[in-house]
């Protein structure tokens, strides 16, 4: 009796309500810690009682919820099911299964149940924007910076802003970021473990990591890591969205830096100012290409070297034109919509997520090669200016001929001779 006691209470643990120690994270933004049983009106504190209302659901309802832990905004969730069982009995919308050593059945509410999928969707998304307004418009945010002895005090974004232009490192746009303080602190984490924060090589001590990080292009983050996908709100406005490997390591790139690294001391004293090159998308400027690359990829997601690998030279620079007239004319280049100002154009690249590649015979035309009214001005003043000059050289020599077929007196020569010289004279007062 009592091994057959002790296998019953075995099988008996082998199922139950998964309650695990430290795992359900606080929320700030959640006022309400009293709730109500979706099931029965008796109600529970969540900071203090979680556990206990965990196991009522199992005990009493014989209802198992999958990573309750873990849902943003529970109180709102078991509220929409509250009411949803009040007009339709539980058995007619969540699934059960039959446990054979007690008979009994369980019903199981989980995200294999697509409405249930999608209102943790809706939570989840809710939840990271109000982490993200919050940290937005919290400007008592204080930190000693990761490479320089700044102790600086503002917002997180301006923070975030610092590292990237005094120290280079490309995290992203702050304004695509959540959680950004816990991003910070793991970062820092992984720089004082001597750890790479691109590619996750350990060294043996910093200066060699700094140098590693510089040449390899490696002072961003590697977004195939899913270790940050949490950050980047991408990754929360779809079902199952993955982040897109944005900022790929540039194998290339990096092997022709290497190669080249002794070649700048044959320069050391070359001052000349370096051109600017613009983003695409936005009036970010760097001298370098790699360095506007990376930014596309990062805070435009658009992978210039990978979505053009297939385009020829002139294809790219069609390409390339064409997403500049369309630009300067306040136009969606992927769908044509036209913008009031810059920024609504940006709002609407970044919420349509437009940052992409149309159809190539929209741009792939003869005329966006000469796109601006510019170029064309320029290159008619020219075709003119050559005329005018094989005109000039080649009057005196051609008007000895001409002379004998039309028979022109001396005068009429002196005037047809004379008519460049004229000509030029008007075009200037024109």
């Amino acid at each position: 009796m009592a091994a057959l006691q002790e296998e019953t209470e075995n099988e008996n643990k082998m199922f139950g309500p998964l309650v695990f120690e430290n795992t359900r994270h606080s929320n700030p933004l959640e006022m309400e810690s009293e709730i109500i049983c979706l099931l029965c009106d008796n109600t529970f504190n969540l900071t203090l009682s979680f556990d206990i209302f965990v196991k009522h659901l199992f005990e009493v309802h014989n209802l198992v919820i999958e990573d309750v832990q873990n849902i943003e905004n529970l109180s709102d969730y078991l509220q929409y099911w509250r009411d949803k069982f009040k007009n339709i009995p539980i058995e007619e919308v969540v699934p059960a299964i039959k446990i054979d050593s007690s008979g009994q059945y369980y019903f199981v509410l989980s995200t294999l149940l697509c409405e249930d999928k999608e209102l943790r969707h809706k939570l989840r998304l809710e939840y990271v924007l109000k982490v993200q307004e919050s940290e937005r418009t919290d400007s008592n945010y204080t930190r000693p910076c990761l490479f320089c002895k700044l102790n600086f005090e503002g917002t997180r974004a301006d923070f975030v802003n610092h590292l990237t232009s005094q120290h280079n490192l490309q995290i992203g746009n702050p304004q695509n970021l959540v959680y950004i303080e816990e991003l910070i602190e793991k970062i820092d984490k992984k720089l004082n473990d001597l750890t790479c924060i691109f590619c996750s090589k350990v060294f043996p001590e910093r200066n060699t990591l700094k140098e590693h990080m510089r040449k390899k292009l490696h002072k961003r983050l590697n977004r195939r890591n899913t270790e940050y996908d949490k950050y980047f709100m991408i990754n929360y406005l779809e079902f199952d969205k993955k982040s897109k490997a944005i900022q790929r390591e540039n194998e290339e790139v990096a092997q022709l830096i290497e190669e080249n690294t002794n070649n700048d001391e044959e320069y050391y004293d070359w001052n000349e100012k370096e051109d600017f090159i613009i983003c695409l998308f936005c009036d970010k400027r760097e001298t370098n290409i790699n360095t506007l690359c990376l930014h596309m990829e990062a805070d435009h997601d658009f992978d210039f070297a990978e979505f053009t690998k297939d385009f020829d030279f002139y294809q790219k620079v069609k390409f390339v034109n064409y997403v500049r007239r369309q630009m300067h004319s306040n136009k969606c280049f992927y769908c044509d919509l036209s913008c009031k100002t810059p920024r609504s154009l940006q709002e609407h690249l970044f919420e349509k997520q437009h940052c992409k590649i149309p159809e190539i015979k929209i741009f792939d035309q003869p005329e966006i090669r000469w796109l601006t009214r510019t170029s064309r001005i320029v290159a008619l003043c020219s075709a003119a200016n050559f005329i005018n000059s094989a005109d000039r050289v080649i009057m005196p020599i051609a008007i000895v001929p001409m002379t004998d077929i039309f028979q022109w007196t001396l005068h009429a020569q002196g005037w047809i001779l004379s008519a460049f010289a004229f000509g030029y004279f008007t075009s200037q007062i024109l």
